[in-house]
C-alpha cells in the first residue's frame, strides 16, 4: 500500500489509563526504551563494536493541574516510605487514518519527581511535568492491520 497523508495519526485521538482509570487531564505523554550498549573493540576494525547488553524504560507525563493525587504520592514517600509502582495504557485510536486501535502497555512506572506546590500569577493554567521510569512493556500481538 502506498503512503498517503491521511494515514499519519493524530496524537490528540489517543487517551492514557493509569491503573485502569482514564486521566482525562492529560496534556502530553511520551515513553521511551534506550538500550544499554557496551563498546566491543575488534582487532583489525577501525570503528568500535557495540554490544546491547540491557534497556531501561523512561518518560514524560504532562498533566493539568486539577488534583494533589501526585502530590500526595511523594508526601506518602517522603512521610512514610511508600513508593508504589503504577501501570500505564496507552490507546491510540485515530479513526480518520484507517491504521486501526493501538495499544501500549507499561508497567512497574515509578514517578521520578513531582511539582508540589505552584502559583502564577499570569493567570496561566497550571501543569505538573512528572518523569518517570519503567521496566516492562506489553503490546498485543496481533494489532489492526497497518500497525
Amino acid at each position: 500500500m502506498a503512503f498517503r497523508s491521511g494515514n499519519t495519526i493524530n496524537g490528540r485521538e489517543g487517551r492514557l489509563f493509569f491503573e485502569g482509570d482514564e486521566v482525562a487531564y492529560t496534556k502530553s505523554y511520551e515513553a521511551t526504551i534506550e538500550k544499554n550498549k557496551t563498546e566491543v573493540p575488534v582487532l583489525g576494525r577501525r570503528m568500535m563494536g557495540h554490544k546491547t547488553i540491557g534497556a531501561s524504560g523512561s518518560g514524560t507525563l504532562v498533566v493539568y493541574k486539577v488534583t494533589s493525587k501526585f502530590v500526595r504520592l511523594m508526601a506518602d514517600y517522603v512521610n512514610k516510605g511508600e513508593d508504589p509502582y503504577f501501570t500505564f495504557q496507552e490507546v491510540l485510536d485515530d479513526k480518520a487514518s484507517g491504521r486501526g486501535t493501538e495499544r501500549v502497555t507499561i508497567s512497574d512506572v515509578n514517578f521520578d519527581s513531582a511539582k508540589v506546590a505552584g502559583l502564577n500569577a499570569e493567570g496561566e493554567v497550571l501543569e505538573e511535568e512528572l518523569p518517570f521510569t519503567f521496566e516492562g512493556i506489553e503490546l498485543p500481538e496481533e494489532l489492526a492491520e497497518g500497525f
